[in-house]
């Protein structure tokens, strides 16, 4: 991973670095960025991007609504993430909110205290949407234990 670098990328995904929020910073408000942008900071409010991966470090404090690309989480996340490929949940990550998203992964020792909503490749173009409706989900019945 390289920080900042001008050359052109021939991939789809992001592949430089070119947000970094270092520990002992606090910021409060809105965070827009393209790219990578990894967190060792406090931050609280709102973080979007419209492809990007956010990476969220040990060291990372998010109260935020977050949506973004990919978010892998290994510090700690209080609010909604929303992202348009993956999030993905390390040993050391913790998440308390919900997650709309097509692919989630939990690794073994992370937490995840809320609800997962797994979005199909059409639901997951207009994430951004701010008034978007999911589908109303019916429950279904269990057999019951012998």
């Amino acid at each position: 991973m390289k920080f900042g670098s001008s050359r052109p990328s021939s991939t789809d995904s992001p592949t430089d670095l070119r947000s970094f929020l270092g520990e002992g910073t606090d910021i409060a408000g809105e965070i827009k960025f393209a790219e990578i942008m990894r967190i060792d900071a406090s931050v609280s409010g709102t973080i979007t991007s419209d492809s990007g991966s956010l990476l969220i470090m040990e060291r990372g404090r998010v109260k935020a609504t977050v949506k973004a690309g990919l978010v892998e989480v290994s510090g700690i996340v209080e609010g909604t993430i929303t992202a348009k490929t993956s999030v993905k949940i390390h040993p050391t990550g913790r998440v308390f909110g919900d997650i709309f998203t097509p692919a989630l992964m939990i690794e073994h020792g992370a937490v995840f205290d809320g609800k997962c909503h797994m979005l199909d490749g059409k639901d997951a173009k207009g994430l951004n949407k701010t008034d978007q409706k999911l589908p109303e989900m019916k429950p279904f019945k269990t057999a019951d234990a012998v």
